[in-house]
């Protein structure tokens, strides 16, 4: 009974994100997504996803696991992604660019909830956002992928931002320290 409920559950999910046994390549599409967990439910009625046990989510460059994972579908697309776990974790290789760093974006909370189209980015309980030598520690911290805006609040406890603050070299070729 329960392989057959994990079956449809499968075969539902497939055509519902419209994932197929994707390739590498294919995962790193940004409109692909994979996910995987012990066991998976679908529920047609309120057009959701549960995945539970050892989940994990890839969607182009965004990697997401938790001990539980929900995808709330729209028009069949994934519209909300909310993960939680002791910790849930995320990791973004976001592109390099202009005060863009090359290290992968790092999150982990209590609950990650993500909005694909909009790039929108929640955390909450416990969160920590980490980029290169940058911390930002709070229980709540929301953060525009597009935008690279970060809003951190703190509950009971304050906020705590820890910035890896180096010697940038000037235009002459000397240091500047005007950034410290």
């Amino acid at each position: 009974m329960h392989r057959l409920i994990a079956l449809i559950s499968s075969l539902s999910i497939v055509t519902a994100i419209g994932v197929a046994h994707a390739s590498k390549e294919d995962v790193r599409k940004p409109d692909s997504i994979k996910i995987e967990g012990d066991n998976a439910i679908f529920d047609q009625a309120s057009n959701t996803i549960t995945y539970a046990g050892s989940v994990q989510a890839v969607q182009g460059e965004l990697k997401m696991s938790g001990d539980k994972l929900v995808v709330m579908l729209t028009d069949k697309e994934a519209d909300t992604i909310h993960t939680t776990g002791s910790p849930a974790r995320l990791s973004l290789q976001q592109p390099s660019g202009n005060n863009a760093s090359a290290d992968p974006l790092r999150a982990s909370a209590n609950s990650i909830v993500f909005n694909p189209s909009t790039q929108q980015l929640e955390l909450t309980g416990s969160a920590t956002l980490q980029q290169g030598g940058n911390t930002i520690r709070s229980e709540l911290i929301r953060y525009d992928v597009a935008a690279r805006q970060i809003r951190a609040e703190g509950m009971q406890d304050r906020v705590r931002m820890e910035f890896n603050v180096t010697e940038q070299p000037a235009t002459d070729g000397t240091v500047d320290s005007t950034n410290r």
